[in-house]
């Protein structure tokens, strides 16, 4: 009866608040800021496994589905916490990339329905948590671990993206060669010497800015920028100095770019759309300073001491 169950259901509720709390004790922050430490120590690490990563469900995304990008953040956040669940969802996104080194956007298990599109972000947030990873863990055994490629027709001209349920391949690779599928996919510059914006670049809602294959995107110049720096130490660990030589003139490419043309005369501008109008200009009516542009010349290193200053 009811106290049957009452006695079988105490002993599991103790079980899940000592589970929790063991989790979110193992790391713990301390800021001048009282309401700040009360979320990261416990909320925060709290939502993030059991919204994002178990129920892969926030606000305007209740499907259930993985994101690429999305949840790769999401176990960047636990790596101190839960290594071996961060180690598993590197290797589960791994096998999401097709042949070509673009992947899905986001899928739906079991089966793997889901987007494949033109989001200039999202196949390189795979090797820039990977080198992230290596750094924290030292575990430089999973490069060494193998999945499988994706095929699907590609999307095309004029096409921003494309629901399928694509095939696995017999072809597979190691995750070093799955993140430099990745990194050479996304070394084309378009005509100020920057990355291409294509469908969208970590923001979704500029999915027009560059639709046509010509809008270049200066964030994911500074990111790109990141993600070779971040990720040359591990071409090295391979001793691939092919790829050491090819993605460090890239990336003083970049630099140079970026802190040429892609400088407005007081911020960084945010892009250019296909036709050539500046995005993130004085010159422009809306997004005249895009934040995300200005943290991240910051964070990448790549602008000079006086204008980080």
């Amino acid at each position: 009866g009811c106290s049957e169950v009452v006695s079988r259901a105490v002993p599991s509720l103790r079980n899940s608040r000592a589970h929790w709390n063991r989790t979110l004790t193992r790391l713990q922050v301390e800021t001048p800021s009282p309401a700040l430490n009360h979320m990261l120590n416990g909320w925060l690490t709290y939502q993030d496994l059991s919204c994002r990563l178990w129920g892969r469900t926030a606000f305007y995304q209740s499907g259930g589905a993985f994101g690429f990008r999305d949840q790769l953040q999401d176990a960047a956040a636990l790596v101190y916490l839960q290594p071996e669940l961060t180690r598993a969802q590197i290797l589960l996104h791994s096998s999401r990339q097709f042949l070509e080194g673009d992947v899905q956007h986001w899928w739906h298990p079991p089966l793997g329905q889901g987007l494949r599109t033109k989001f200039a972000d999202d196949l390189l947030w795979l090797p820039w948590f990977t080198a992230y990873y290596l750094q924290v863990s030292g575990d430089r055994a999973i490069l060494d671990e193998r999945a499988n490629y994706l095929t699907t027709r590609e999307v095309e001209a004029g096409e921003a993206e494309i629901f399928t349920r694509p095939e696995v391949t017999a072809k597979s690779g190691d995750l070093y060669e799955h993140c430099c599928k990745a990194i050479d996919r996304s070394l084309v510059r378009g005509a100020h010497g920057l990355p291409l914006f294509g469908c969208g670049d970590w923001n979704d809602g500029m999915n027009r800015v560059g639709i046509g294959g010509r809008g270049e995107s200066v964030w994911m110049g500074f990111f790109l920028y990141t993600v070779l720096g971040d990720f040359l130490p591990v071409c090295e660990l391979r001793g691939d100095r092919e790829r050491v030589a090819r993605y460090t003139e890239h990336r003083d490419l970049l630099r140079t770019a970026l802190n040429a043309d892609g400088w407005d005369g007081r911020w960084y501008r945010r892009g250019w759309y296909d036709d050539g109008t500046v995005l993130g200009s004085h010159t422009g009516d809306e997004c005249r300073i895009d934040a995300l542009v200005q943290a991240w010349a910051v964070m990448s290193k790549a602008a000079p001491p006086e204008r980080i200053e």
